[in-house]
């Protein structure tokens, strides 16, 4: 039982009124005390005799628990074996007329129709929380507006932006030409598809634009890592030109450098608002965001609501891969609901012949998406099944079962291979960097290239944060942070929570040091100001910037594993997907789907066979009205 339930369970003034199944329940689905708290106290807001309170309290509770699971809205009669059908079992509450219920007179302070200031909203065959419902009719107003503006004139580019530097098929050329004139357009396609690269031709088309400059642009993602993948590309791609027209010349000359959406909206942290909206926009004429899957509802509707007058958007991402960890799936409900604003690519360049590990990782990523569970073991590019951990090969699609004491073993060999299999790994984790007056010592910015280079080649990725038998991420964490211990001798002098060499992940948002949730770094030593101390060195659009370790460590954990969610914007040559050992909720299509394909060349695959078929078959359904709006309004 997590922390924060088991101390309301011991404190909490009406602690005896949390049935303990619930709180079970709870846990089950991955919800923390404060859906407790906040149910229980919206269940007190009417005066209710016990019975009808203790339903309110049900009510109130599945209505958080289905938002927590990325619901907008709960069915009144929900689903079986969902989050609101197994807390109102927990409750005892298996024949709840739920409708009749919510419109008794009693609960009239509290239950309205769409409108109504109140906390509970009927809309329908469903229940909203107030805040939520008015979001997504908020978000399906923009996006209307937005779609019904007129197609800005055109400036036809010139050929090399179609051709330069290399050639793009048709697919490509739509949606370059789409986002260069209209006022919405929506880029979906799978990995290898090339969203990010077509990025630069519509940079290059829109600066060939009478009256549109550089500074009239805003790019974005919404994680920092993201955003950092995004200026990669873009310097990838301009590097490669053959031809340097005016616009290329001042790309070159810019030094890009992407947002985060939270950098891009200008969170304030002392007021607790962003400071762009609908009475202070963004001041730029294009907006262009990436991995746009993965932005919130409430977020996607901060988006636009901060747009100028007349300004265009182009969203890029891949319709198929998990939605946001909030609640909603607007970039999926967008595109699914808006098709002729959508252009979707559907040509995978990483799946050719020279590339056997990409191909096969492609094939056995669309079957999955496809739901195609016969192809995933028979075909040609079919999953590798090895018996022994001696047998794998480190390339395509590998399946190991971790029964019978496999994982430790295996974790064992991925610390050798993947962890200190860098030559001369020990003295380089060890290394002394000096960071002096905002800049690095001799060697310093080599020597780091070479380290987070050889950390971004592979990553460990579990679907849960906690699982039992080594499954999970915080476990595998713990014991490769053992085996760093051993290796650099820190964990001898005590328990130390870090060791020069690891790799970290942040787990909030730091607005004064400018990193964020997300955002992956190394512990390193550093010399501050003529004092060596242990420091989290970070990735940024203007070099690797380094901060003392000690205000930042109750912000970070250990980042050799991470959950699928949390690797979303990130690509890595080797991954391995742990799985856990039974057939849990969080295993859907969607997250195998986005795990297997963070992977460039190879993926192994710690689960039963079981496993993957039942993600495969589990497809992530979000409830969520987005889409019938932007229907009922197209």
């Amino acid at each position: 039982m997590s922390d924060d339930l088991q101390q309301i369970l011991e404190l909490h003034q009406d602690r005896a009124s949390f049935p303990p199944r619930v709180v079970e329940q709870l846990k089950d689905l991955n919800q923390d005390a404060s859906a407790l708290v906040l149910a229980w106290e919206l269940s007190g807001l009417a005066p209710l005799d016990p019975g009808r309170r203790r339903r309110l309290f049900a009510v109130a509770l599945a209505l958080l628990a289905s938002q927590g699971q990325g619901h907008t809205r709960m069915a009144l009669a929900p689903a079986e074996g969902g989050p609101a059908d197994l807390l109102f079992r927990a409750f005892g509450l298996e024949r709840f007329d739920l409708e009749a219920f919510l419109r008794g007179e009693a609960l009239a302070p509290l239950v309205g129709a769409p409108g109504d200031a109140r906390p509970l909203i009927l809309s329908g065959p469903w229940l909203y929380t107030q805040r939520l419902l008015g979001h997504e009719r908020e978000l399906a107003r923009l996006v209307l507006a937005l779609r019904a503006e007129r197609r800005a004139e055109v400036e036809p580019p010139g050929d090399a932006v179609f051709t330069d530097p290399v050639s793009l098929n048709g697919e490509q050329r739509r949606a370059v030409t789409m986002a260069l004139g209209g006022a919405l357009t929506l880029i979906t396609g799978g990995p290898g598809t090339g969203k990010t690269s077509i990025v630069i031709s519509i940079l290059r088309a829109l600066l060939q634009q009478p009256g549109l400059g550089l500074e009239d642009i805003a790019m974005a993602a919404p994680t920092g890592k993201a955003a950092q993948r995004l200026g990669e590309a873009i310097r990838n791609v301009l590097g490669r030109l053959r031809v340097i027209g005016p616009a290329e010349r001042t790309l070159l000359d810019a030094a890009l450098e992407p947002r985060t959406l939270h950098r891009l909206l200008a969170w304030h942290p002392a007021a607790e608002r962003f400071r762009h909206g609908p009475g202070n926009p963004i001041a730029a004429k294009v907006v262009l965001v990436d991995e746009a899957s993965m932005i919130s509802q409430e977020h996607m509707c901060r988006l636009l609501g901060a747009l100028a007058p007349g300004a265009r958007l182009v969203l890029l991402g891949d319709a198929d891969q998990l939605p946001s960890v909030e609640s909603g799936c607007a970039f999926r409900d967008m595109v699914s609901s808006l098709g002729g604003n959508t252009a979707e690519l559907v040509t995978s360049y990483r799946m050719s012949e020279a590339d056997p590990g990409g191909r096969n990782i492609l094939s056995v990523a669309r079957a999955i998406k496809e739901g195609r569970i016969e192809a995933l073991w028979a075909g040609p590019e079919p999953i590798q099944a090895r018996e022994r951990l001696d047998q794998l090969a480190f390339r395509q699609v590998e399946l190991l079962d971790p029964a019978q004491g496999a994982l430790p073993a295996f974790l064992d060999r991925w610390f050798d291979q993947e962890v200190a299999g860098l030559p001369g790994f020990p003295a380089r984790a060890g290394r002394v960097f000096s960071f002096q007056d905002g800049a690095w010592g001799p060697g310093d910015v080599e020597a780091l290239q070479e380290l987070f280079h050889h950390f971004d080649q592979s990553r460990i990725l579990c679907a849960l944060r906690n699982a039992e038998q080594l499954r999970g991420v915080e476990d595998i964490n713990q014991r490769l942070h053992q085996r760093m211990q051993l290796l650099t001798g820190e964990g001898l002098r005590g328990l130390t929570p870090f060791c020069a060499g690891e790799p970290v992940l942040m787990q909030a948002n730091d607005y004064r040091r400018s990193i964020f949730n997300g955002d992956q770094g190394l512990v390193l030593k550093v010399r501050f100001d003529d004092q060596v101390r242990q420091g989290a060195v970070f990735p940024t659009m203007k070099g690797y910037l380094p901060f003392p370790l000690d205000p930042l460590k109750h912000q970070l954990e250990h980042a050799y594993a991470m959950t699928v969610h949390k690797a979303q914007g990130s690509e890595y040559t080797r991954i391995a997907l742990v799985t856990p050992r039974t057939n849990h909720k969080a295993l859907t299509r969607e997250l195998l789907y986005t795990g297997l394909t963070r992977a460039r060349k190879s993926v192994v695959l710690l689960a039963e066979r079981e496993r993957i078929e039942f993600a495969s078959g589990n497809p992530s359904l979000r409830e969520s009205g987005l889409g019938e709006c932007l229907g009922a309004g197209g």
